[in-house]
């Protein structure tokens, strides 16, 4: 069975261009309820739409409810998923089990799947959560491919989603791991080394370069951690963003039946091209085709803070942390612009600017179907005057376009040599 594209909604508008571009379902969060509360667009009415907008079109939508509640707000959780479940969503993704007690009690055959923040990780805990009702485990980051493999033998007859793409934190499923990242002992194994207690010395170092520090552990003397440090301070728990769209096929043979990307507060851009390049190398996959090294290099267009495995195929290292930058700016493309439609009246194309695009810019204009460069000609605003550029912020201008542009197009700006931090 081809495994499942399940991209992040953190907007009706990114659901909708998340399964234009190949998502097969879409998680969206609810305000107050899940764990990305603050920067949650997804009103009731924009979800009743979504699941209209999927069930037009064969496609699943998951409700995110995964916060562990407080006894504050266990009462308006109760009056809101009556709610809920009168949109008829294919699943709730949870974590917190009192939570789920008045989920089942509001409706007994609520699907319900178990959220990563639970931690589950081990084929013993799997079977526990089946036993309470939940019908998909979102396994913990930590797992490797082949503890994933081992927890589907052991218990075969539930689904298990894992995450193959998008940013983590340096307490990768909500434990700590900072003693795991310095001294190698897993506090999530009972073996802590409480490194976040102890002192430590800052050391300059003797270099050409500005500003480049080492973190020296008093308890260890000698033993020093990398600290590039700019203007805007230092990331040592600054990770790089997960990627392991090389290895679906071994986590499709492991039984992972969903594959889940990160990113419900990303740009409609990203949830567009990820959920295509994804598409794409699951589509490759399924077909029989070897992995094409190309979706790579499009995945470089995308923001990121630098690509790698975490724990799908063993341990992590410092090569896994970003120290230089908080921000993503290992990409080559930028989001410029959403296409709207062709006008009537002068048949050019109209485009709400979401960044600066000045006449000789190269863009990328992209569709669910492909793409194609052009050199941006005379550009003109609303009332037909010719501009200088058109400036982002969602200003809507009419740029001459060679060929007809599809629906849900986007336009990137392309720059050959990477983007810097001071662009973004």
């Amino acid at each position: 069975m081809k495994p499942e594209l399940l991209m992040p909604g953190g907007s009706l508008e990114k659901l909708k261009y998340a399964f234009e571009y190949g998502a097969d379902a879409v998680y969206v969060g609810v305000p107050l309820f899940s764990l990305r509360a603050r920067e949650n667009e997804m009103t009731f009415e924009d979800l009743r739409e979504g699941i209209e907008y999927a069930r037009a079109r064969g496609k699943q939508v998951y409700v995110t409810a995964n916060i562990f509640a407080r006894n504050l707000k266990l009462k308006s959780f109760r009056e809101n998923f009556k709610k809920w479940v009168d949109l008829k969503p294919d699943a709730f993704i949870m974590s917190d089990p009192g939570l789920m007690m008045i989920a089942k009690d509001i409706d007994p055959n609520v699907n319900i799947h178990l959220s990563v923040q639970a931690n589950c990780m081990n084929w013993q805990a799997v079977k526990f959560w089946q036993q309470q009702g939940v019908t998909r485990v979102i396994l913990s980051r930590e797992l490797r491919i082949e503890e994933i493999k081992e927890i589907r033998n052991k218990v075969p007859d539930i689904e298990i989603e894992a995450f193959v793409h998008g940013s983590i934190c340096i307490a990768y499923s909500g434990r700590c791991l900072l003693s795991h990242y310095m001294s190698h002992r897993d506090a999530n194994q009972g073996v802590c080394d409480n490194s976040c207690r102890y002192g430590y010395n800052i050391h300059k170092a003797e270099s050409d370069k500005d500003q480049e520090y080492f973190l020296e552990d008093l308890r260890n003397k000698g033993e020093f951690y990398r600290i590039d440090e700019d203007d805007n301070g230092t990331y040592i728990m600054n990770a790089k963003d997960l990627c392991v769209i090389e290895h679906l096929k071994e986590l499709r043979e492991a039984g992972v039946c969903s594959f889940k990307v990160e990113g419900r507060t990303k740009s409609l851009y990203y949830a567009s091209m990820v959920a295509k390049i994804y598409r794409q190398a699951i589509d490759d996959m399924d077909a029989g085709k070897d992995f094409n090294p190309e979706l790579l290099t499009e995945l470089q267009k995308i923001p990121n803070r630098g690509y790698h495995k975490a724990f799908a195929l063993g341990g992590t290292s410092h090569e896994s942390q970003e120290y230089r930058h908080s921000t993503s700016r290992n990409f080559n493309q930028r989001f410029a612009g959403v296409v709207l439609d062709r006008s009537d009246k002068t048949g050019r194309v109209r485009v709400e600017a979401r960044h600066r695009i000045r006449p000789e810019d190269e863009i990328e204009v992209i569709s669910p179907s492909g793409g194609a460069k052009y050199t941006v000609g005379k550009i003109f605003n609303e009332q037909g005057e010719q501009v200088h550029q058109a400036g982002g912020g969602g200003l809507i201008f009419e740029f001459d376009l060679p060929h007809e542009v599809g629906p849900h197009s986007l336009i990137s700006l392309c720059e050959k040599g990477g983007f810097n931090d001071k662009q973004l």
